[in-house]
């Protein structure tokens, strides 16, 4: 593979702006050769290639020494770490020799070493990742500084291009250091082995290992992915058009659509999702990092693709059976829509490794601490899938009506085909808000700064929380009032919905999606960093303001009778798909500026705190490390001094 597809298919997005600039570098000698004299010119070309010769290694230095800078500290970061991480190590060694009865040799007694034994297993690999990115790192530069050296030395050959590399590319941290760090990755290798997986090399690599860049996926899921993409295509489009010529009356159509509508939107949402995942991945935003995945488990887009298309497959498979149920031979197809209610919840929890299984044990404990969010770390991912809930309200209320309507049903009552909302539907749209103002509340509990920033987030669901209160009102009394203007609740629900719309929306647009930072020039009302197209983000500040005020929209519709409330609702359900779409892929790309600007790659961690005599030892180690990078540099100084290439 090619120096140029490598280097775009291996570095580390997180640190794209501390790369040399490889493209800009390559460009300038190809315009530097296109603007030479003849070279049969020879004392022309001679003095052209002198000047440009010092021009450019004078701009290589000058990226080199940016290099450098970055790695040095990353080294110095990786040191610590190693450092500190030994400490922890010692305690195991520590407990296992001391045989849970005292302290050894100045190490910590028993009470104060870790106790987590996983936390250090995953602190341990997750350090390791961050150094085979590191190694990466150091080795793509060194390759572009040197093939930029020898594209100069091809197309301008002077005698300078041997002593740069060996006097200068040679000498500095990124070459030097590559060697303690390729020994550093040995030695947790090592350790891991020894004291973590108790001498099973196997085991340890089997943890440690990092999936290889540009890894394709499997033909497997490709295979499956398609299959079930193409079945999907060719039976929503039998669905559309049976439903379009068999529902004679709008009373089957109210029905079929109550029964299916949460099967439906659950789909649409699923496969928004995966569209999700292969924008982020297209543009090099690392959604593992950000949602605390582990980075050995990906989560590949044909993998969810093949979930979503055999879900929605077998969803339209039950809508056709339902429409066509007399052909098939169902007496009473009305058990048909449960199947729409139990597959996902089955796929779900599906103990079975298929189908994402660490994919789908990670969403049912990101459930966990959302459902206890007052008492719960709040991580990225708990207040993501709790957002991504408020945008499933109308599924979920589907869903309940549809359990409720199966109750009714085996009972025979009359009211089995009333679907009104009850108080428990009241209930389960106001649960998104609460979650995350919940989540919103202990951020700022557990965080040592109190930001009024999660206080003025949790007044927005508050807000929210409180129209859906208030809207209760107003439906539970519209009865006793001719109109719907003459209730007085409904003025109530207007003004509360205007406030927190327009809060809600601010929001988005100024703390989630991180626009409005710019007032004047090309970027006017957006930011100083892009990743996607300038006009992605005026149609999404539309799209937000747009679909926020639907309920504008709804209100017109209802009061003039152009459109059933229960059409309303699916419209707005997709809408809502449409907008949360549009929300995961900015609201991901802010966070993703963010760990850039703090060029954060990997996880980070917590084991425990280090004690003084701790930070003591873990000094010890750095000195020892310190001393020994030193030797190394002198020792290499030694050879370019005595080399036996001409002198500079």
């Amino acid at each position: 593979m090619k120096l140029d597809k490598t280097f775009e298919s291996h570095l580390t997005s997180e640190w794209r702006q501390q790369y040399v600039n490889y493209e800009e570098l390559k460009d300038f000698l190809h315009t530097a050769l296109e603007n030479a004299p003849n070279p049969r010119d020879k004392d022309a070309f001679d003095v052209y290639c002198q000047n440009f010769n010092d021009e450019f290694y004078a701009k290589l230095t000058t990226e080199l020494k940016r290099v450098n800078e970055f790695f040095e500290y990353k080294m110095a970061e990786a040191r610590r770490k190693h450092a500190t991480l030994k400490v922890k190590l010692l305690y195991i060694k520590g407990r296992s020799e001391a045989n849970v009865t005292g302290a050894v040799k100045g190490l910590p007694p028993l009470a104060d070493q870790p106790r987590n034994l996983r936390k250090l297993d995953r602190a341990y690999a997750e350090f390791y990742f961050s150094l085979v990115l590191l190694n990466n790192y150091q080795q793509l530069n060194y390759a572009c500084f040197f093939k930029l050296s020898q594209k100069c030395r091809k197309y301008f050959p002077t005698s300078n291009v041997p002593r740069w590399v060996q006097n200068t590319l040679d000498v500095t941290p990124l070459n030097i250091d590559g060697v303690e760090l390729r020994e550093m990755i040995s030695e947790v290798e090592d350790l891991f082995t020894q004291y973590i997986t108790d001498g099973d090399r196997g085991k340890a690599m089997e943890k440690l290992r990092v999936p290889p860049l540009g890894q394709t996926t499997s033909t497997g899921y490709v295979f499956s992915a398609g299959v079930f993409m193409g079945l999907f295509i060719v039976s929503i489009v039998v669905c559309v058009i049976s439903a379009y010529i068999l529902f004679s009356n709008s009373k089957q159509f109210f029905i079929f659509t109550r029964l299916f509508r949460g099967s439906f939107i659950l789909m649409l949402y699923g496969f928004s999702v995966v569209a999700n995942v292969y924008v982020w991945q297209s543009v090099g935003i690392n959604h593992v990092l950000i949602f605390d995945l582990n980075p050995r488990n990906q989560t590949e887009c044909l993998k969810l693709l093949s979930t979503a298309s055999f879900f929605g497959y077998v969803c339209v498979l039950a809508m056709l059976l339902f429409i066509h149920h007399k052909e098939f031979g169902v007496k009473d197809p009305f058990y048909i829509p449960l199947i729409g209610l139990v597959l996902p919840l089955a796929l779900l929890i599906n103990p079975v490794h298929i189908m994402n299984f660490p994919t789908r044990m990670w969403i049912l404990q990101c459930f966990g601490r959302i459902l206890a969010a007052p008492f719960c770390y709040v991580h990225f991912a708990d207040f993501w899938i709790a957002d991504q809930l408020g945008s499933l309200v109308q599924c979920s209320v589907d869903y309940y009506e549809l359990i409720r309507f199966y109750v009714r049903y085996s009972m025979g009552r009359e009211d089995t085909f009333d679907f009104e909302p009850d108080a428990m539907v009241s209930v389960l749209r106001c649960l998104p808000s609460w979650f995350r103002m919940a989540q919103c509340i202990k951020r700022y509990c557990d965080s040592p700064l109190r930001p009024a920033s999660y206080l003025v987030n949790a007044f927005a669901y508050g807000s929210t929380l409180l129209v859906g209160i208030i809207s209760t009102v107003q439906m539970e009394t519209s009865d006793k009032y001719q109109s719907i203007f003459a209730n007085p609740w409904t003025w109530g629900y207007l003004a509360s919905t205007l406030v927190s719309t327009i809060y809600c929306t601010a929001w988005d647009l100024l703390q989630d999606y991180g626009l409005f930072k710019i007032w004047r020039g090309k970027n006017i009302f957006l930011r100083k960093r892009l990743i996607y197209p300038k006009w992605f983000y005026y149609y999404a500040i539309l799209a937000d303001l747009s679909i926020r005020f639907f309920w504008a929209f709804e209100v017109y519709l209802v009061y003039n009778d152009l459109l059933l409330p229960n059409n309303i609702k699916t419209l707005y359900s997709i809408c809502e798909i449409k907008r949360r779409f549009i929300w995961n892929i900015l609201r991901l790309e802010n966070e993703h500026l963010y760990n850039c600007g703090n060029f954060r790659a990997t996880r980070d961690i917590y084991v425990s705190a280090l004690s003084s005599r701790d930070e003591l030892l873990v000094k010890k180690l750095l000195d020892e490390s310190k001393r020994n990078s030193e030797a190394r540099r002198d020792s290499n100084a030694t050879k370019v001094t005595h080399s036996d290439s001409p002198p500079s």
